[in-house]
């Protein structure tokens, strides 16, 4: 696990915390985007590299997917089995409240969402279906991915 310090690109011009937070990660690896880029998990990622890195990116409470892309699955490890066999992405970056990105590879995103996230519904206006969530950050959360930092 790597982390970067996001400080002296943080910006809160949107009032959408993620969206504030991926384009910190953006300006760090110099790229200039002005909008909100929403891509579908399956074909693309928050931020794509030209070294090969397609990151996708996670702030404090976060959705791992839309419930409407669940497909009918019942359980938390369906959601997570169907996300990690079809996500596009190769990194995941994690942005505490406090401008921090924790960049980790599958396998260490995979302990961190079944350490911190459980299974809860899309709202009835989404659809009502099944997704996996995280709740805000906390001190346990902050701890635990400082522990694993290279």
């Amino acid at each position: 696990m790597t982390k970067i310090d996001l400080t002296a690109f943080a910006n809160t011009d949107n009032t959408n915390k993620g969206i504030c937070r991926e384009w910190a990660v953006c300006r760090y690896f110099g790229i200039e985007r002005n909008i909100h880029d929403s891509k579908n998990y399956m074909e693309g990622s928050d931020v794509e590299l030209d070294n090969g890195m397609n990151i996708s990116l996670k702030a404090s409470s976060f959705s791992l997917y839309n419930g409407t892309l669940t497909k009918g699955c019942k359980t938390f490890e369906g959601i997570w089995r169907r996300y990690y066999k079809n996500c596009h992405s190769n990194t995941w970056g994690y942005i505490t409240k406090d401008w921090q990105c924790y960049l980790m590879n599958k396998k260490e995103f995979s302990q961190f969402v079944h350490r911190f996230c459980y299974l809860g519904h899309e709202s009835n206006s989404k659809g009502g279906g099944l997704k996996i969530r995280m709740n805000n950050e906390s001190g346990t959360t902050l701890k635990w991915l400082e522990e694993r930092v290279a």
